[in-house]
């Protein structure tokens, strides 16, 4: 058993974070730290303490995160949420409506909020809203009390916001005594909702990208945790990234406007017969998703001799769905390659009906949507594809392509950030697929990457002089 054994448990049990892995290195650099502090080197000795010792061990933790946040981060998702969501929330019924972000970190996550929602608002949102953040990581809640910021956590926040909310302040950037007032901290254990109780029931719980350090179990629970902060007809935002690995059968997943959103599961009415879940990888596209897993799968026969053994009916059933959906998206590739358009929306309808979260079938949706002249409903289908497959190279593609060309209102930093997606994943994998099982891309992985490339450059001039990017300082 590795020395660090218990000091893994430990942080588990009381934090859920997961300590394998990259996160290792991290818990190596956090065990030297902790010897220096203590003059200990005895393993069992250095556990006591920190087993007793409850600043110790909150000053250890908060070295086993990475805290990487920045304002305004994802701002599809928070525009949806102050825009769309919350108006109508407001419309439907009595405020203050409640906000807690669960794993805040040094803060930037609540206060981009704040300034959000005082930009639609006025002064009136601060008897609209409640806005609350939390942590385990006691000095991260320092840090975001203080509220002063500097480099790369105004990455993505524009030049305009930063003027109107922040001040020059000791070589950085301070937000605005009035905002600052409005955001509560407090610390808060994901895994112990009513000993680190925030208050609530809270309208919104934001916990974006917060998961990737727990295992899937202790993801489960800490719903399980969240759910006790809920109101009944309250929502969870996860991270872009994480919705899938969050759809864990705690809250029920749901989608608007492009966005995904969890809420509270509605009794079921029936045992459902179709996966919400996205298809696992069925291994090479001319095998029928047999793979090289089939030496797993041996039984001895009557003779002694190996042979192979029968199929379950669980992997009948998923052979027969995979069989009985990869026929008609060929159909519809056909269809859309014969401009027979209406007839390839009507066939790829159905069969989101069947696998909604079906990469191949998203991105034939969203390119017949766009040669029907339906832009919006192009951005949709795109945006849930890389929902399911954020590797999805071809929906990035399309994405930026729709602002490109006017389809959709442009937002520059929206699409250089798609292109830009682009470019890193074919530089890792040059001849990706892009995440689809079935179809092949509707373009060359080479070509996507050099019309991208072009782009970005062809943007540069424009973006230096229009860019709602502040960049270090």
């Amino acid at each position: 058993m590795s020395a660090f054994a218990p000091f893994k448990a430990l942080v588990h049990q009381r934090c859920g974070l997961h300590l394998e892995g990259l996160a290792e290195a991290r818990l190596f650099r956090a065990m030297a730290s902790l010897q220096a502090s203590t003059g200990l080197t005895d393993t069992a000795q250095l556990l006591t303490q920190l087993t007793s010792d409850a600043a110790l061990f909150d000053q250890f933790v908060s070295q086993l995160t990475v805290n990487e946040t920045y304002f305004y981060r994802e701002p599809d998702a928070l525009n949806w949420l102050v825009n769309r969501y919350l108006p109508k929330r407001l419309a439907a019924g009595d405020p203050p409506l409640s906000i807690f972000s669960a794993g805040c970190s040094s803060g930037e996550e609540p206060y981009s909020v704040a300034m959000m929602l005082f930009e639609r608002f006025g002064e009136r949102a601060k008897a609209l809203f409640n806005l609350t953040g939390g942590d385990l990581d006691h000095q991260v809640l320092a840090k975001a009390r203080q509220a002063v910021y500097g480099g790369m956590a105004f990455r993505a926040l524009s030049a305009d916001f930063k003027a109107r909310y922040f001040s020059p302040y000791k070589g950085r950037f301070k937000l605005h005594e009035s905002l600052r007032q409005w955001v509560t901290f407090c610390p808060f254990n994901l895994l112990n909702a009513a000993e680190s109780s925030p208050g609530g029931p809270f309208d919104v719980i934001l916990f974006r990208n917060v998961s990737i350090y727990f295992d899937q179990q202790t993801r489960r629970r800490i719903h399980q945790q969240l759910g006790q902060l809920l109101a009944p007809n309250g929502i969870l935002l996860c991270g872009v990234t994480e919705t899938m690995g969050n759809d864990l059968g705690v809250f029920e997943l749901v989608e608007a406007e492009g966005v995904f959103y969890f809420r509270r599961a509605e009794p079921p009415t029936a045992v459902p017969t179709v996966s919400h879940q996205p298809p696992l990888p069925m291994g090479d596209k001319s095998d029928g998703g047999i793979g090289d897993s089939a030496g797993n799968d041996l039984e001895l026969a009557s003779s002694g001799a190996l042979a192979p053994a029968a199929p379950s009916c669980e992997q009948a059933t998923e052979k027969a769905q995979t069989d009985s959906i990869n026929h008609p998206l060929q159909n519809a590739q056909r269809l859309l390659n014969q401009n027979a358009f209406d007839d390839a929306a009507t066939l790829l309808e159905a069969l989101l009906k069947q696998q909604p979260w079906s990469t191949d079938a998203l991105v034939l949706a969203g390119l017949v949507a766009r040669w029907q002249q339906q832009p919006h409903h192009a951005y949709d289908y795109f945006k849930r594809a890389i929902y399911v497959a954020p590797e999805c190279w071809p929906a990035h593609f399309y994405l930026a392509e729709l602002y490109r060309q006017g389809e959709l209102s442009d937002e520059p930093l929206q699409r250089r950030q798609r292109y830009a997606a682009v470019v890193r994943l074919l530089t890792a994998a040059p001849t990706s697929d892009g995440g689809l099982e079935t179809i092949a891309p509707p373009l060359p992985p080479g070509d996507a990457r050099f019309l991208a490339e072009r782009y970005l450059e062809a943007g540069n001039t424009t973006l230096v002089s229009t860019s709602t990017t502040q960049g270090v300082g």
